[in-house]
């Protein structure tokens, strides 16, 4: 029997209604994406479609945390802002200004979801458990992407934009090849072995080489760039950069603009030469391979995407 007047059960349930971290910012920031998803999804749904999906993909996204284990507490409702988002994309709700004066009033009629996601980028990059902040609003992501792909529509354009080579889908590739090296491929290697060419040649002719468990064995090698940022192993300017290009690779993704990707390409060699300047660097591993791979592809992403229209 769940009691309500205390206990567990009502401590769990008030869970989402505690604030992610502390903070007169974090308050402000969540306060108005609420305000702008009553404006515009509320709007446009109702508001018992609206809760629905609001308590629909909190729950998804607390499955999701809980069950594999990347949290043992889930509060606040920033995980479901995250999944609501993705709806708020694919409905595109608009806000007139009819009813404003003629001072106030604009050209254009506004879309809300570009505020939504440039607010939910600032909520991540302020979060002082950034890699909590992060996993959060991804499993909300995953679970409202789960909730788009109801539509037939979404697997056509998906298809559509695959097949065509399109802009998007290449840095769509470009920006995920991106995230798992900064987070899963280590940096460098700590300490050569000695042969290391010959025990090189050796594992590639038997085939040890395809194996991940041979170089984490026979090449001593370092933690990935975030880690090692958040272990003062890189200077810390390293590890805000890295926070910035994470925060805001998705609405950046979704936008119409293509110049974005060139900033990424200076930052990823800043990055690099940050990472050289460690005092653990020794020599280059894959992860340093993948992001001076990354900052030239970045860099020539446009005119690949000029050429394939072409």
């Amino acid at each position: 029997t769940l009691h309500f007047a205390g206990g567990p059960s009502m401590r769990w349930l008030l869970h989402v209604f505690w604030p992610f971290e502390a903070g007169i910012l974090r308050g402000f920031l969540t306060s108005t994406v609420l305000l702008v998803f009553g404006y515009a999804l509320e709007f446009e749904l109702g508001t018992a479609q609206f809760v629905a999906l609001l308590l629909g993909i909190q729950l998804g996204s607390a499955f999701l945390l809980l069950h594999f284990g990347f949290t043992t507490c889930l509060t606040s409702f920033e995980a479901a802002f995250a999944g609501l988002a993705v709806m708020t994309h694919k409905v595109n709700p608009k806000v007139h200004c009819d009813g404003l004066g003629k001072s106030l009033k604009l050209p254009f009629e506004v879309e809300p979801r570009w505020h939504l996601w440039v607010l939910l980028g600032f909520l991540l990059l302020e979060a002082t458990d950034f890699p909590k902040a992060f996993v959060q609003q991804g499993a909300g992501l995953v679970v409202g992407t789960l909730c788009l792909l109801r539509e037939p529509e979404v697997w056509s354009d998906t298809f559509a934009s695959i097949r065509s080579r399109s802009f998007s889908a290449g840095a769509a590739a470009h920006v995920a090849l991106f995230v798992f090296t900064i987070l899963f491929m280590p940096l460098t290697v700590v300490e050569a072995p000695p042969e290391l060419w010959a025990m090189l040649q050796a594992a590639m002719a038997d085939g040890r080489a395809l194996s991940p468990s041979w170089w984490a064995q026979s090449v001593p090698s370092s933690l990935p760039l975030v880690h090692m940022a958040m272990r003062q192993q890189i200077a810390s300017q390293a590890l805000y950069i890295s926070k910035v290009l994470l925060s805001f690779a998705l609405p950046l993704l979704l936008s119409s603009m293509q110049i974005w990707v060139k900033g990424y390409s200076i930052f990823i060699v800043i990055l690099l030469m940050y990472s050289m300047n460690s005092p653990v660097w020794r020599y280059p591993h894959w992860g340093f391979v993948s992001l001076a791979y990354l900052a030239v592809a970045f860099w020539k992403l446009p005119a690949a995407g000029k050429s394939k229209r072409a």
